[in-house]
């Protein structure tokens, strides 16, 4: 009778875990710099969600998955292609998860970025690259992925403090003039190291936008969307397209500053510091914020602007081929 009574204990329990979900972790720009020790940090605070690295360069990824397995021991870590510069590539990375029945997404952190100071490059849809990854990118990816985030999710934008020009930081200020501006920009002849900088902060004030945006239109679910200021963070490969001069203070140089100046933080701290926020109990109250050196600040005038939010929202819907009401998070949340 003993026997019986545990049999059907043990196939009770493994019916149940059958049928509930897999909370899962996503976060883009994981290969290196600050995703890959957000991912890190992420492997060791989550012990049991699925956390999935996203990656353009798949044999990349993989060796990011083991490595991060060997240091922390966490055992649900996987590596999907994604290209955030491929609308086509964005959409067939959605339809995987979608498929997957038990799953469910309680963090989205929207990490990866470039900065291209050099001539324009464009997109595999013709989209200005920086403004095409890291912005449309990430918005297509966020929309499409709305019905699988769970109600009490979290998403996050990782943005940049040179999106305020009342900072006065060495990047050249942004200047927002319309998502379709940014998206297919006039020839200039300002110098690239100008235009390129300008086009890297301006995408970081996209993602501010983006992030007000959402929340209001998520306020009716649990739903939180923050952006996150990394600081200055030497190091990284955001310098892969500046001078070779510019390149050796960057990596060997500038990172000495970590340890005289606020807001400047090494790879480490800065990926620490994104997961903490995505993750820690401390911080889910925090909804539609920005988050900067452990604090919430208020962003630049033109963050708060609705004229250009409600532009940058209606056409990045429209660059992208997305769509979003409030049926397009209620009927599949999970």
């Amino acid at each position: 009778m003993a026997k019986v009574f545990a049999f059907e204990v043990l196939k009770f329990a493994s019916s149940f875990n059958k049928s509930k979900n897999m909370d899962s972790i996503i976060i883009t720009g994981a290969t290196s710099g600050i995703g890959f020790h957000c991912a890190l940090q992420m492997a060791r605070i989550a012990k049991n969600e699925q956390i999935i690295i996203p990656a353009r360069n798949m044999r990349a990824g993989k060796e990011v998955v083991e490595r991060i397995k060997d240091k922390t021991g966490h055992k649900n870590l996987k590596c999907l292609e994604l290209d955030l510069a491929s609308l086509q590539s964005i959409s067939q990375f959605s339809e995987i998860l979608a498929k997957e029945k038990r799953l469910s997404i309680s963090i989205l952190i929207n990490n990866a970025g470039v900065q291209n100071i050099g001539e324009t490059q464009y997109t595999a849809n013709g989209f200005e690259r920086t403004f095409g990854v890291n912005h449309l990118g990430a918005f297509a990816l966020t929309i499409q992925l709305l019905s699988l985030i769970k109600d009490d999710g979290h998403i996050t934008f990782t943005s940049s403090e040179t999106h305020d020009p009342a900072l006065k930081t060495p990047i050249e200020p942004p200047i927002y003039t319309s998502a379709h501006e940014l998206a297919f920009p006039t020839e200039t002849f300002e110098k690239q190291n100008t235009v390129g900088q300008r086009r890297y902060s301006t995408s970081k004030l996209c993602n501010i936008m983006t992030t007000y945006a959402l929340q209001e239109r998520l306020k009716h679910t649990n739903i939180r969307v923050n952006a996150y200021d990394p600081g200055l963070t030497p190091g990284t490969g955001l310098a892969r397209t500046y001078t070779p001069v510019m390149r050796f203070l960057w990596k060997n140089i500038f990172p000495v500053l970590t340890l005289f100046k606020s807001n400047i933080h090494t790879p480490a701290q800065a990926g620490r510091n994104l997961a903490n926020l995505a993750y820690a109990e401390r911080y889910n109250d925090l909804r539609g914020i920005y988050f900067s050196d452990g604090k919430v600040f208020k962003t630049s005038v033109d963050s708060y602007n609705k004229d250009f939010q409600n532009d940058l929202w209606s056409s990045s819907l429209e660059l992208t081929k997305t769509t979003f009401t409030e049926e397009t998070f209620k009927k599949g949340n999970r």
